[in-house]
């Protein structure tokens, strides 16, 4: 580990101590792959792409924090700026594949692991110079989440209870705020947190991104999908192809918050806010369609697509949307899966990077040779390539939601 890492202050599980001591050496060695695991490339793909969701998390809000920092102290200042720099360099890096050799540790983990220290310690140099306690805040909030995943066995949760104070993104052109969940290669599981006084998403389209909103009971509103709304009552799946209209409008004063995933070939997983142009149209001029008509091209009623599941005594998943539903033009299609997982478990093990919700239950998620408790409202990750093993724990049934992006002519293993 180099000087920086040592003095970055940051807790460190024993795992992420010795890939970065593991990395530093190999650099040293002029970037020799020799003594490196294949278990230790999967610890590293895990770390890479728990950082990855940083890119609109925080390193993107930490970066706006510092905008409202004017020190006076001009060496402080400088050392800002480095952070600033250290920042959207980490975030430019999310742009780029997570791999599934030896590079995976020796350079993107490597780079993301010597980045980070010494962003904190840009910061901690600041903060003895200036002594702001604005400054200090903003750099215990980077350490925490930072330390999410440091200090973590690799096996990184992430919720969507909240919003994570300097951990989320605005949408410049829509005003509503996305809390990152999971971050893979092509594709991301997002939050949009609606906390207005009507929980409305502003009606939108992407060229070259796909989706699928979700939603939970309570809620009452509109989804709009083309020129087509549906009312909405309870839990929903809506998937969007590229180039169409959608949105929701609420009813009432019920909060309601809408999951999503968001995935393309062409712009990245996180593209949703890159590639996002408004399309603003009075409800009263769609046209009002069943949620279940093909106007919604595929639209399920979720949450009776939980209560089937949770009917079935062994363990079992089987897709709810189609790839096909979204695919366009080369852009992929998301395809939705729902399972059902019991006290005998379940191994996934798929082809490209799938992303995780847990709705209901308990279960212990083991991968990479690690374990660790998940529960509802819980959200992972699995790299392409690496096998995960997840059992129910405690009495009620474990269901699970997972999402990958592929061409329409492929299929999950």
């Amino acid at each position: 580990m180099n000087d920086v890492c040592k003095i970055s202050r940051l807790k460190m599980h024993p795992n992420y101590e010795r890939l970065a001591d593991m990395t530093c050496d190999s650099h040293v060695r002029g970037r020799a792959p020799s003594g490196i695991s294949e278990r230790d490339i999967a610890l590293a793909r895990l770390y890479s792409h728990a950082f990855r969701g940083q890119v609109i998390g925080a390193f993107h809000a930490t970066r706006r924090a510092l905008e409202a920092i004017h020190p006076n102290d001009r060496l402080a200042a400088a050392h800002l700026l480095r952070a600033d720099e250290l920042l959207a360099d980490l975030a430019n890096r999310s742009m780029d594949t997570v791999g599934q050799d030896v590079r995976a540790l020796i350079s993107t983990f490597h780079h993301y692991c010597t980045h980070v220290a010494r962003t904190v310690d840009a910061l901690d140099t600041a903060c003895d110079l200036e002594r702001s306690p604005a400054l200090r805040r903003i750099r215990d909030l980077f350490v925490a989440h930072m330390e999410t995943i440091t200090a973590g066995n690799s096996l990184h949760l992430t919720r969507d209870t909240g919003v994570p104070e300097q951990g989320s993104f605005v949408v410049p052109s829509l005003g509503i705020t996305i809390v990152p969940l999971v971050y893979g290669d092509h594709h991301s599981w997002n939050l949009a947190w609606l906390d207005g006084k009507r929980s409305d998403v502003p009606y939108h389209l992407h060229r070259e991104g796909v989706e699928i909103h979700l939603g939970y009971s309570p809620m009452h509103g509109y989804t709009v999908l083309g020129e087509a709304k549906a009312e909405l009552t309870e839990g929903y799946a809506m998937p969007i192809p590229p180039n169409t209209r959608h949105g929701y409008t609420n009813i009432g004063s019920q909060t309601h918050h809408v999951p999503f995933i968001f995935g393309s070939l062409t712009c990245g997983g996180w593209g949703v806010f890159l590639d996002v142009e408004p399309q603003p149209r009075e409800l009263d001029q769609l046209e009002t369609s069943p949620v279940l008509s093909h106007k919604l091209n595929g639209t399920i009623h979720l949450e009776q697509e939980i209560a089937r599941v949770i009917d079935r005594y062994s363990s079992v998943r089987y897709p709810i949307i189609p790839v096909e539903k979204t695919d366009r033009d080369g852009v992929g299609g998301l395809e939705l899966s729902i399972a059902r997982i019991t006290e005998r478990g379940m191994e996934l093990h798929p082809d490209r990077f799938c992303a995780v919700s847990v709705v209901r239950g308990r279960g212990l998620l083991a991968m990479a040779g690690e374990q660790i408790e998940i529960t509802a409202r819980d959200h992972f990750g699995i790299p392409a390539g690496l096998a995960a093993t997840i059992t129910q724990i405690g009495d009620g049934p474990l269901v699970l939601l997972d999402a990958v992006l592929r061409p329409a002519d492929r299929r999950f293993r």
